[in-house]
């Protein structure tokens, strides 16, 4: 019964996120700006990027040393990273609904860009009670197991 039981467990994982690489993207002016990370917030440094428009691609680029990247594309691309190993993620760019008309509203889009960046990267993490959580759901399943087998073997 408890093999059934570790079998049905391991056949309804998902796969883990500990390398999950994210794409943060924002415009400024003509040019999409961006950062990969993987989840955790650990750069994804060095890696290839594309500019993908209408399934045809119009730009490669690399990212720098913290994950961070600019690019020149239009509205309709998507943009894409791969970090190899299976790692890679993409998403279209957006354009701004009311893009900067002034160099004071530019600056503070700049300053907010990273603030941003980090609540997503924020939100990716795993916390305590995540941890804790998981933990007490791996004992409570191993522990109605076990209760189904003692019952089971109490009525024989």
């Amino acid at each position: 019964m408890i093999r059934v039981f570790a079998i049905a467990l391991l056949l309804l994982c998902t796969p883990a996120q500990a390398h999950k690489l994210k794409l943060f993207v924002t415009q400024e002016g003509g040019d999409m700006v961006g950062t990969a990370y993987f989840a955790g917030g650990g750069p994804a440094a060095q890696i290839e990027g594309t500019v993908i428009v209408d399934g045809v691609e119009r730009a490669r680029f690399r990212t720098d040393g913290e994950g961070n990247f600019r690019v020149t594309a239009p509205a309709n691309a998507t943009i894409s990273v791969d970090g190899g190993d299976g790692h890679a993620a993409s998403t279209n760019a957006v354009v701004a609904v009311d893009p900067p008309t002034n160099d004071i509203e530019a600056a503070v889009a700049r300053q907010i860009r990273p603030l941003r960046l980090q609540i997503d990267a924020m939100e990716e993490r795993a916390r305590f009670s995540d941890i804790m959580g998981g933990i007490g759901t791996i004992f409570g399943l191993f522990g109605i197991a076990a209760w189904i087998a003692a019952r089971r073997r109490g009525k024989q």
